[in-house]
């Protein structure tokens, strides 16, 4: 009996030491005071970048692409004599203290005093629970509250890239930021990589505040250097994600065709010329005696000459290079040549006096500047029929359209303008005044600028368009005809009709670089695809002058 009533104590002491032992799962009974446990979301919240050539202080994550993501938990101290330690706990489930294998220790802290910790490693978009343990000088512990928290989300990123290279600008694309919240891109361009780490040594070189402005051209960089882009994108509440960073090295100045190297002779007073997109041929409009004639590029020899109507003057290509449109002004139609046989397969009636034509870049439509009733009539190529008559300024002369297609530019000679025409319902939807009779007209490959050959006052108006403004305008030689651009957009070339003179401009500082002499009463002008050869059409000579 004494046996028993002594096992039966024995087990009573081993049960009350036990139960006063340290549970690691929850509170132990420690006589410490627990502490009060809060959060913070503490990430860059207050971002902003000033304009082109300013930079301001960023703060950025070294473990990622975005701004900042951190949170602050701070807690109420122990002043407890027994006091040994805090231990701070973060988990993306709740429950920390019954669960605590699966929570990440950040910190175990021996200072009574140290009542704050800033949580760098968190993510955006996710909720995350905190909870700090206290724990005194017998291993005893309890818990503090447990507190949640969610991180905001950042901007989705965009992704970045180099479209056109070239010796005087950078063309840049990205995907659209879809967020709803989204405030402005920022691009930024440095000597250096790793621009997200440290903004201090790069140049924000634009700032953008539509969602859809996914498109910037870089004119402001040198030949032959290695330069580095990253884009910015920001939300409303001034968080901000980072795009990929691209490297590029510009390329060197181009040897650009400056020298006659070859006279071609074609048909009696060619006006206008222009080459198909393979950069085989080229076909020229000779506008006395009715005709077209295709040069051959390869040799520069006339390999046919065909018949179309009354003094054929403009011409154009279509992007698919099947079929050339050549505007007779004499008759009011617009001839088809089918490339394939050189054979005119369709005569169209447009309006009086069709001077100008250009393709939209979809080939789908063909616009025809009619001169002597001041209208655009519109073909639709796929059955060649004209679908719309566009009324606009006094005698329209020039027309081109900008590389996306969504607008074409119409010079308008008699009242000094250019009119833009919106493509996606054929509305006019500005008129830009230039200089004296406008005639010739071309847009950049970039689509940011368009030239305009002003003939009766020796200039070259420059729109900028963005915002259709006249940015500058140049001297040029007497009377200029018609101008191009070379395909890289670094050169632009101007027919100066009564001088035999073709004036080349540099579009990165639109100064006249070189005056090259070519035929009498230049007119028509044309690259090659391949900007290597640029062919004027000399409307006295009767011939073709052929530049490399």
């Amino acid at each position: 009996m004494k046996t028993g009533i002594r096992l039966l104590i024995v087990s009573l002491i081993a049960f009350v030491v036990l139960s006063c032992g340290d549970d690691p799962s929850g509170p132990s009974g420690s006589n410490l005071t627990p502490s009060v446990l809060s959060l913070v979301f503490t990430g860059d919240s207050s971002k902003t970048v000033s304009g082109p050539g300013q930079n301001e202080a960023l703060r950025f994550s070294t473990t990622g692409p975005k701004g900042v993501c951190e949170v602050t938990a701070s807690w109420t101290i122990c002043d407890q004599s027994e006091f040994a330690s805090y231990t701070l706990y973060r988990s993306e489930n709740p429950d920390i203290s019954e669960n605590i294998s699966s929570a990440t220790v950040l910190g175990v802290f021996s200072d009574p005093n140290t009542s704050e910790y800033v949580d760098g490693s968190v993510s955006w978009a996710r909720e995350y629970y905190y909870a700090v343990k206290s724990t005194d000088d017998n291993n005893d512990s309890v818990w503090s509250n447990e507190a949640s928290l969610i991180t905001p989300g950042a901007p989705t990123p965009s992704v970045l890239e180099a479209v056109t290279v070239s010796a005087n600008f950078v063309i840049l694309n990205w995907s659209q930021c879809p967020d709803g919240d989204f405030d402005s891109y920022k691009i930024f361009r440095s000597d250096f990589p790793n621009i997200q780490a440290d903004t201090s040594a790069a140049l924000c070189v634009a700032t953008l505040s539509q969602a859809s402005d996914t498109s910037f051209t870089d004119s402001a960089v040198m030949p032959e250097q290695t330069y580095y882009y990253a884009l910015m994108t920001r939300d409303t509440d001034d968080f901000f994600s980072w795009s990929n960073e691209i490297e590029i090295v510009t390329s060197e100045v181009p040897s650009i065709p400056d020298s006659v190297i070859a006279t071609v002779t074609v048909g009696d007073a060619p006006n206008c010329i222009c080459s198909l997109p393979s950069g085989d041929y080229v076909y020229v409009t000779n506008s006395s005696d009715e005709t077209v004639s295709i040069i051959r590029t390869s040799d520069n020899a006339v390999v046919a000459t065909i018949i179309v109507g009354d003094d054929p003057c403009g011409i154009c290509s279509l992007p698919s290079g099947d079929y050339v449109y050549v505007t007779n002004y004499q008759d009011d139609t617009v001839s088809v040549i089918r490339t394939s046989d050189n054979s005119v397969v369709a005569t169209i009636i447009v309006g009086d006096g069709p001077f100008g034509i250009c393709s939209l870049p979809t080939g789908d439509y063909v616009y025809v500047t009619n001169s002597s009733d001041n209208t655009v009539s519109i073909i639709h190529t796929s059955d060649n029929t004209v679908v719309k008559t566009v009324s606009i300024g006094d005698s329209s002369w020039g027309v081109c359209s900008l590389p996306s297609g969504d607008y074409v530019y119409v010079t308008n000679g008699g009242d000094d303008t250019v009119s833009i025409i919106r493509t996606s319902d054929n509305t006019v939807v500005a008129t830009i005044i230039v200089g004296n009779s406008p005639d010739g007209i071309c847009s950049l490959p970039s689509g940011n600028y368009v030239y305009v050959a002003n003939m009766g006052d020796d200039t070259v108006s420059i729109i900028r368009t963005s915002d259709n403004t006249v940015v500058e305008t140049i001297n040029v030689g007497n009377s200029p005809y018609y101008i191009c651009s070379l395909p890289s957009g670094d050169y632009v070339y101007v027919t100066n009709s009564n001088d035999e003179t073709v004036s080349i401009i540099r579009t990165s500082d639109n100064a006249v670089l070189e005056t090259v002499e070519v035929g009498n009463r230049s007119q028509g002008i044309c690259s090659l695809p391949s900007g290597n050869y640029v062919y004027i059409a000399n409307f006295w000579y009767d011939t073709v002058s052929v530049l490399n």
